[in-house]
């Protein structure tokens, strides 16, 4: 009996409440012991509460308190700072911490008028850096996997595998290019007011593709992608086209292989997030067998219990 929307009295739900959504299974094993298979889908905070009925929660995650928290108004010199350094200082004092495993030097950054949220978003849409939260750690920067703390879980077709859109693919059939970036700060011989050595940023670009078994790389113009998939690929400090050319050979690489694309449903044991492995089994097929990293997992359910669909990138 308690009030949920707000008009009245004391609310049952608060925007700024924490939220922890937990979902697994518990049961008892052959000798009576009771197992309890629970995993934490999500933490964060409650950003909108909707008063219909049933109630609507909307949540999001630690980048809720980012939006939140105002930058210094500075200029972060390239020379002194990387873009992971900036953010450990703007999260001075906070509760969060940034990841250390990268260091991304992007130049001159100058914060002004901003939260901290706006700040990544804008540095997500100029550099295309990866930002996402782990608990509270902030990873931010160039890489996406972690790999020495992704999990391995098996899925096993005709078992634990609800339904799938994977489609088979042999490398004779894939089409594949990428246009590759990178935005370099380069010295100029004109000086400040201080002395110091002006910079300008820098663009290098090409497009990379696989001719006849062999990658190749062009500079503009750029045929027209009439077939297959373009990706594109940022890379930072990379000297010349031909360096760069080689940097987005090897991410395309991963892409050409002998297997399984698309995205899968399964239960919600086992538990899997972005960036751990997935091994699918197939008694019936063999030749489906294979370990995947697993780009993105959407979880689903409610009362009538819960799914993961899980969403493949390459094959390790």
């Amino acid at each position: 009996n308690k009030n949920i929307g707000g008009f009245t009295g004391e609310p049952l739900f608060l925007k700024g409440d924490t939220v922890r959504l937990e979902a697994g299974y518990r049961y008892y094993d052959k000798i009576g012991n009771e197992i309890n298979n629970i995993n934490t889908l999500f933490q964060g905070y409650i950003s909108e509460v909707d008063a219909r009925t049933p109630v609507v929660l909307k949540c999001e995650d630690n980048m809720w308190k980012l939006k939140q928290l105002p930058c210094v108004n500075k200029l972060w010199k390239g020379s002194q700072y990387t873009l992971e350094s900036v953010l450990s200082e703007l999260l001075s004092g906070t509760e969060y911490s940034v990841n250390a495993i990268t260091s991304t030097n992007i130049g001159d950054i100058r914060t002004e008028n901003e939260t901290v949220a706006q700040f990544i978003a804008r540095m997500k849409d100029e550099y295309r850096i990866v930002a996402y939260f782990r608990g509270f750690e902030l990873r931010i920067g160039v890489l996406k996997y972690i790999e020495n703390e992704a999990v391995t879980r098996k899925f096993k077709f005709q078992y634990n595998i609800v339904s799938d859109d994977l489609t088979y693919k042999r490398v004779d059939d894939i089409v594949l290019s990428a246009v590759a970036y990178s935005i370099n700060e380069k010295e100029l011989t004109e000086t400040t007011k201080d002395g110091k050595k002006k910079t300008k940023k820098e663009r290098l670009e090409c497009l990379v593709y696989a001719e006849n078994g062999a990658f190749k790389y062009k500079k503009k113009p750029y045929p027209a992608n009439k077939e297959g998939e373009r990706r594109t690929l940022y890379f930072y400090g990379v000297n010349s086209v031909k360096d760069l050319a080689a940097k987005a050979e090897q991410e395309l690489k991963k892409y050409y292989y002998q297997g399984l694309r698309g995205k899968f449903t399964t239960f919600i044991v086992p538990y899997v997030r972005m960036g751990d492995n997935a091994e699918l089994i197939d008694d019936v097929l063999p030749e489906r067998n294979g370990v995947y990293k697993i780009k993105s997992v959407r979880y689903t359910g409610g009362m009538g219990g819960h799914r993961q669909e899980i969403e493949l990138d390459y094959k390790i």
